[in-house]
């Protein structure tokens, strides 16, 4: 592995200090599913009931982020992600006081809530690549590395949840999830890059990125893959939960984010003659045949194990994604674009957590586990029949973006 070009792109200026502090602002990405699940299963509702609750969040996230994309492609960073941060930091302090004696519908609204007010620091950090690094080869391992450590908050958060809600309560997991968002956030709009970031000049439509046949391709890409990772998430606890302890799902999930972060790693720095939408299609099927290892797996080593495999493919992938995106996006509507697909991802997964708890509670753990490699299936064989949506550039936009296609 050619591991210096990682080591190249984490010595550039401002770098190490905006990435650090995204990894700590997206904690809520790997904690707040589990945290939520956890304390509504402590307050007796079933997993169907903390599926939806869990849901809420991610649908008013889905529903959002665009908004707040757009807001900071045309004010700048700065406001945007301290006010949001500390809307949904307050939101999570509620739910958190909400505990045991709310009903489940209160629940979900605060949920829904601490959601609808995530900033989007991911689609900040990506839009900051470029100006940091330029458009060359450098972008490639750019978006690499942020793939494989970004895989961090998968391996540190699930953990952390489950160790706050057995020391503690889940009650304090939530809490937990709202001051690492606050203080993640606030270290990284306090830096000058951040501060100083503006959009480019963009053309007067509704639509931004949208209008981009392949940026659609893409989200609908990872809309299915995404609910699939959510249907996986449920019956992860589930299964967990058959094994002993609810609480082993922390761990378990860890295992699935550290085999990510060996596939990234493994594959991130490799060169390669084809373009990031050939890439992706294999990597989407060495995650497919992961998770179907997790149905047949007899016990918590295999399983662990099963977890592992079931990663090593997803940061490289995610990796092609954001490529795409990158180079897709037309001028003007980058951070926009890239909270697009916070939506897409966000929506894919309440779709995966509601239909996760309903799939567990209807057709056992080791069905679910094959729906959901059923779904990273449908994203692989969806991106190879758009595949020339997403190889050609964007046509009629006022900019084209170059020089990230056929990188290695």
């Amino acid at each position: 592995m050619r591991l210096r070009v990682y080591l190249d792109v984490l010595r550039t200026p401002s770098v190490s200090r905006l990435l650090g502090s995204a990894v700590v602002g997206r904690m809520p990405t790997a904690m707040a599913g589990l945290a939520i699940v956890l304390l509504v299963r402590e307050a007796g509702a079933s997993y169907a009931v903390a599926g939806l609750v869990a849901g809420a969040y991610s649908i008013a996230l889905a529903l959002t982020s665009p908004l707040l994309g757009r807001l900071v492609d045309r004010v700048g960073q700065t406001r945007v992600l301290v006010g949001s941060a500390a809307a949904s930091a307050l939101s999570f302090g509620a739910l958190a006081a909400a505990g045991r004696s709310a009903s489940p519908a209160v629940l979900a609204v605060l949920a829904a809530l601490a959601g609808a007010s995530i900033p989007p620091v991911a689609a900040c950090m990506r839009a900051l690549w470029s100006e940091l690094l330029g458009h060359g080869g450098q972008l490639q391992a750019a978006f690499a590395v942020e793939s494989t450590v970004q895989e961090l908050i998968f391996v540190i958060g699930p953990p952390l949840v489950a160790l706050l809600a057995a020391v503690f309560s889940p009650a304090a997991a939530v809490l937990g999830t709202g001051a690492l968002l606050l203080i993640g956030v606030g270290v990284f709009a306090a830096t000058p890059a951040s501060r100083a970031w503006r959009g480019q000049r963009r053309a007067a439509d509704w639509a931004g990125p949208l209008r981009s046949r392949g940026i659609r391709a893409v989200l609908a890409s990872i809309v299915l893959l995404a609910g699939a990772f959510g249907i996986v998430e449920v019956t992860v606890v589930a299964d967990a939960e058959q094994l002993g302890s609810r609480t082993l799902a922390g761990p378990l999930l860890a295992l699935w984010a550290a085999g990510s972060m060996i596939g990234g790693l493994a594959f991130g720095s490799r060169a390669s003659d084809r373009g990031p939408e050939q890439r992706m299609i294999g990597l989407l099927f060495l995650v497919v045949a992961g998770i179907a290892l997790l149905a047949v797996a007899g016990g918590l080593v295999q399983l662990g194990a099963g977890m592992v495999l079931a990663g090593l493919g997803i940061a490289p992938a995610i990796a092609c994604l954001y490529l795409l995106v990158d180079r897709l996006a037309p001028a003007g509507t980058v951070t926009e674009a890239f909270t697009w697909v916070t939506t897409a991802f966000a929506t894919g997964f309440a779709v995966g957590n509601a239909l996760g708890g309903t799939l567990v509670q209807q057709v056992g753990i080791d069905a679910a586990f094959l729906i959901a490699a059923g779904g990273v299936a449908a994203a692989a064989l969806l991106a190879r029949l758009r595949r020339h949506a997403l190889a050609a550039p964007p046509a009629g936009m006022p900019e084209t973006r170059e020089g990230l296609g056929r990188a290695g």
